[in-house]
């Protein structure tokens, strides 16, 4: 399964709104301006989602996963890459990026500002899309792949085999940030977001 040019034109059309809060709670939180692309969709397999995470360094990079209460069901998964990560943690303490090799607990904790505002855009773009509320349960860290596959490995998850992947870049003067966002939806939850996509280009 994969999403047509029509459907990812309307997850674009979703964003547009989402993206421009996003815009300026990240330029007043790192005290300049910055430029957010729209984020790309993909619909992969639940094997490529885990290749991605590992390719993207799952044990050096960060990522925190939440269960989405309402709205849909399923998992949700926030993802900085390793390069990524260490960047914006230095530039959020004030630090030169080659400075910092490892995420520490403070730049962690610093990530996971820029973290929320990103959940919230991505939650926005959900919610316009379906025409309803999305709420996710605060943060579950993740640091190996084990920790997402026993997430996955529960409930109504355990035989769901495609995945929503979102990437987006923003930048900061010279400096390019790179996340994904992995929305691991019941196939309940898949149906209604496909049927809802089918209902637009429809409309369209």
């Amino acid at each position: 399964m994969r999403f047509s040019e029509w459907e990812k034109d309307i997850f674009r059309e979703a964003s547009n709104i989402a993206i421009s809060h996003g815009i300026t709670s990240l330029s007043q939180m790192l005290g300049e301006p910055i430029e957010m692309e729209v984020p790309e969709v993909y619909m992969i397999k639940r094997a490529e989602f885990l290749k991605t995470l590992a390719e993207n360094g799952i044990s050096k990079s960060f990522v925190v996963m939440f269960n989405i209460t309402e709205g849909l069901n399923g998992l949700a998964i926030l993802q900085f890459p390793q390069k990524s990560a260490t960047a914006l943690a230095a530039v959020l303490m004030g630090m030169d990026p080659s400075q910092i090799e490892e995420l520490d607990e403070m730049g962690k904790s610093a990530i996971m500002e820029v973290g929320n505002i990103l959940i919230s855009v991505y939650t926005d773009i959900l919610s316009t899309l379906i025409g309803e509320s999305v709420s996710l349960t605060p943060p579950i860290p993740a640091s190996t792949l084990y920790d997402v596959e026993k997430e996955l490995a529960s409930g109504d998850l355990k035989d769901i085999e495609n995945v929503v992947m979102f990437k987006n870049k923003f930048k900061k003067t010279e400096l390019g940030i790179e996340s994904y966002f992995y929305l691991v939806p019941t196939q309940a939850s898949l149906e209604k977001i496909i049927s809802r996509l089918e209902k637009e280009v429809k409309e369209g």
